[in-house]
């Protein structure tokens, strides 16, 4: 397998505060380096902080948040959002703010990584996934977080002078896994923000709770879609393995082991299939757009203790034999 190791961060709002303690414990930590780092909603900000190699940016920006007013500030309510015609629940010029202080593209471009940001087009439905020699990626890290309708999307203009509405990247493509696979890396470690959704029974009793709510298992469901083939993938990987090492015990040369398995080679080789490994949250500690800042602090611990308590089995999956603690 080509390339480094490869990290995909899925949407998950203020879950991605999980995110930002596994990243922590891994690169400050661990001495972990990604060469690829791909994202989608809250996943874009903690994959943006990744590739400019500033963690303890990324940190600060999450430990300065002290409320919702920080990241977004509402319109009057639901109703009255809908009422007037604007585009979005909420107003989002502090989390703009935020990351337009955070990102630097001279400075992202400058550490050689690969940076991957997934954008859904309103107008077409079409999934982009921007580069990292992009222009202005502190805008395109927000048209990925967009999520709607409770933020307003990041609008340009096309070259024929067209406008274009940018939204959360998470309506086509919640975790990035396919953008990480097409850059081939040796492996992908995914890190999804939240937890399973809990099932206690609840009443929606408004339309806008009711639209949410759809959103939200529409989510779920292109969520478990992104890495539903992550085992299917791991096993083929290994069951190729296993019979190189059948072949080889049965006396047959390099050469006519590459033969033998060249109609499974190809195809690993041709939708770039390498080893996964998947984290995520056991529960999720409060709602998506629920910023606070006690929860979020206890939710940095807990990604990095799922990173203490898998890494007999994450460390030599990335390569790495020794803590570098301090």
């Amino acid at each position: 397998m080509a390339g480094g190791l490869a990290l995909a961060l899925s949407g998950g709002g203020a879950h991605g505060a999980f995110q930002v303690g596994v990243i922590d414990e891994l690169i400050e930590k661990r001495g972990v380096d990604f060469e690829t780092v791909v994202g989608t909603s809250t996943g874009a900000i903690q994959a943006a902080g990744v590739a400019q190699n500033e963690v303890g940016r990324l940190l600060d920006l999450w430990n300065g948040i002290r409320g919702n007013d920080d990241v977004y500030r509402s319109r009057g309510g639901e109703i009255w959002a809908a009422i007037t015609g604007k585009d979005s629940m909420f107003s989002t010029g502090p989390l703009r703010e935020l990351l337009n202080s955070t990102f630097d593209d001279a400075k992202i471009r400058a550490t050689g990584k690969n940076l991957r940001l997934a954008v859904a087009n309103l107008t077409n439905g079409q999934l982009r996934i921007v580069g990292e020699n992009t222009d202005n990626i502190a805008d395109w890290v927000y048209a990925s977080a967009a999520q709607p309708p409770a933020f307003p999307p990041f609008v340009t203009q096309d070259e024929n002078g067209q406008l274009e509405q940018w939204v959360d990247g998470g309506l086509r493509d919640v975790t990035p896994f396919r953008a990480a696979l097409r850059e081939k890396p040796r492996a992908i470690l995914a890190v999804r923000a939240e937890g399973p959704k809990a099932t206690e029974p609840k009443e929606y009793n408004s339309l806008i709770k009711i639209g949410l709510r759809s959103v939200d298992l529409l989510t779920e469901e292109v969520a478990d879609n992104d890495l539903g083939n992550v085992e299917l993938i791991n096993h083929l990987l290994k069951a190729e393995i296993a019979q190189r090492g059948k072949l080889e015990a049965l006396g047959l040369e390099p050469a006519q082991i590459a033969q033998v398995m060249e109609p499974l080679s190809s195809q690993i080789e041709r939708y770039n299939f390498v080893p996964t490994m998947v984290l995520r949250p056991p529960t999720n500690l409060h709602k998506t757009l629920e910023f606070v800042p006690e929860l979020i602090a206890q939710n940095i611990e807990r990604g990095r203790q799922a990173v203490r308590d898998n890494w007999e089995e994450l460390g030599p999956f990335l390569g790495v034999t020794e803590a570098t603690t301090d």
